[in-house]
Order: C-alpha cells, then structure tokens, then sequence
C-alpha cells in the first residue's frame, strides 16, 4: 500500500501559533477545595487576609515584659530591680496582670504583650533576686522583642493573586491567616490514549515482538506533574472501528485528549485520520521540523486540545513538553 507524506510540515512556532490560535485556552471553571487540597492548584480570585497575622502583638522571646522606661539605666554594674506581677504569660494564654512601672511578667516566646508593657527584655539578661524580683542587667527600647499585631500580614492586605500556583509555603500562609478553603480553577480532565498492535501494559507477559507501553504511563504522570487529572483508556489497537470508539469517548469524557502513536502515514495507522472527523477546525499541524518529535499531530476538536504525540517515548515526552505542557 502507498504511504503518503506528511500533510505540511511546519516550524516549532508556526505549530504553536496556530494550536493556540484554533485552541484558544481559557480557564474551565471555579471550585472551591479545602486548604488541605489546594497545593498545586491555580488560584481564581484575588486572596485577601482576613485578620492581622499576627492577630495581636506577641513576644518574639523568652523573658520578662517590661516597661522600657524602667530599663533606661540598666548595666551589669547596675542592674534594675523589678518586682514580678505573679503572672506567667504562655502561648494561648491571655495575661492577667497590667505591668506597671516597676513591674514585670514572666512571658514566653509567643505570649500575648500584657497591657502597660511596651518591651520584652530576655531571660538571659536576667538574674533571679530572692521569690518575687527580678535583677535586669540590660536596657531594652521601646518595641524591643516584641512582634506587632499585623507585622506578618496586615488584615485586607493581598496574599495571593489569580493564576498563582499554591506552593508549601502558600498553603503555610493561608493556615497562619485562618484560611480553611481556597477557590481555584478546575485541573483539566486529559484523556491519555496508547494505540499500537504491538504495545503490553507493563506487568503483563510480553509476547514474541510486543514491547511495554511506556508513553501511556508516562505521559499520565507528566499530566499529573503538569498539574491535569489523567484518564487513561486501556491499550488500543491499530483498528479502526475500535479506535474510532474510544476516541469519541475519550473526546466526550475529557477536556483534552492525547494519543501517543497513530501519527506517521504508515499503512495500518488510522489515528491522524480518525482526530480529523472528531469535531472542527480539525487537524492544524500534521508534521512538525522538530528532532525528535517530527511525526506529531496538533487539532482542536470543537473547542477541546486533541494531540497525537510520536510512538517512541524520547519524542512523545519531548513534543508533550514543547506543545501540550504550556496549555
């Protein structure tokens, strides 16, 4: 049987211009998922802080709250004597004792700032002076110690924008602002696809002549990595009724199709024929000038990517990068 040539080859960016030109990408809708499940998802909308982070102002150390007036004069050869309130100030804890002048708090890292106190002055510049006096060896200024209400992120102001891919320490973020749900766009359903006679899923005996279906697995993991949720459709023949079947249900099922093989004009290869009947324009780019990667099919079927990727697994990972990756 003769074997015809490609339908046009083209360059790397007349291929990608005109896929994006056909596909015309655009988001493909809202949901909103719990903070849990939000890493590597897109954020839809502009994500604002509904409090001060910190919610109030807090001790960055372990010590005493204090006055700073108090401490002006404070050396090791002359150490200020300040009289303990009784109160222990722990995380969670809300004081109970105002410090007045001549006082002071036990406070730990985290603590709320007592009412009266402007400083934190460390333990470690301390010495204990009989049950209830403190000795304090060092002067401290006036906000010394202490983080400010609002000094990690202000209530109202932008932590995240649209597009934004939530990372670790994003999902971090929205925890420390009280954050428990995020809206997000929907991951694109991909349909994954491998044709070939020849091909055995991996785990399978392998007979005389087959080989293992790499693309399948691969290219669903490089799905998942690129953020889509893989649909991979059993391993199908080079037969034309049957691909014909799983191809329109793969159209019907997902928002993106991928097939890996089918793409040269071999006899027996139905696949690039089979992406031209499923829905229009059609078929844009049939043969790219790309090594490896040159027997690739670019299409949009009424509005969905439809791409035939290369049958050897260097091309197929190499093409699936270069054109179905950026979408």
């Amino acid at each position: 049987m003769k074997q015809d040539q490609f339908l046009n080859v083209v360059g790397r960016d007349e291929a990608r211009r005109r896929f994006d030109a056909a596909l015309r990408p655009a988001p493909l809708g809202i949901e909103t998922v719990p903070l849990g499940e939000a890493l590597g998802r897109a954020l839809a909308k502009p994500l604002a802080a509904p409090r001060d982070v910190p919610p109030f102002d807090r001790s960055t150390v372990d010590g005493f709250a204090v006055r700073a007036a108090d401490l002006a004069e404070a050396s090791d050869a002359a150490p200020i004597r300040l009289t303990l309130t009784g109160d222990v100030v722990a995380c969670g804890r809300m004081p109970k004792a105002v410090i007045a002048s001549g006082t002071a708090s036990v406070i730990a890292t985290g603590g709320p700032i007592p009412r009266g106190a402007d400083a934190v002055v460390m333990i470690e510049h301390t010495d204990p002076d009989g049950d209830g006096d403190v000795l304090v060896r060092r002067p401290v200024a006036s906000g010394q110690n202490l983080a400010f209400a609002g000094s990690d992120v202000a209530q109202g102001e932008t932590v995240s924008r649209p597009g934004k891919v939530i990372t670790a320490p994003d999902v971090g973020l929205m925890a420390a602002c009280g954050i428990g749900t995020v809206e997000v766009f929907r991951r694109p359903v991909v349909a994954v696809v491998s044709t070939g006679d020849e091909l055995v899923a991996p785990g399978a005996p392998l007979p005389p002549a087959g080989i293992f279906d790499t693309n399948g697995p691969i290219v669903a993991a490089a799905v998942t990595e690129n953020g889509g949720l893989p649909l991979v459709f059993p391993i199908t023949p080079d037969d034309e009724v049957r691909l014909s079947a799983v191809l329109a249900e793969a159209h019907a099922r997902a928002d993106f199709v991928i097939l890996s093989g089918g793409t040269s004009k071999g006899a027996g290869d139905y696949t690039s024929r089979l992406v031209g009947r499923l829905g229009a324009p059609g078929i844009v780019v049939h043969g790219a000038a790309l090594k490896p990667g040159k027997p690739l099919c670019l299409a949009v079927a009424d509005g969905k990517g439809v791409v035939v990727l290369p049958g050897f697994p260097t091309s197929a990972m190499f093409t699936f990068h270069e054109f179905v990756a950026p979408v």
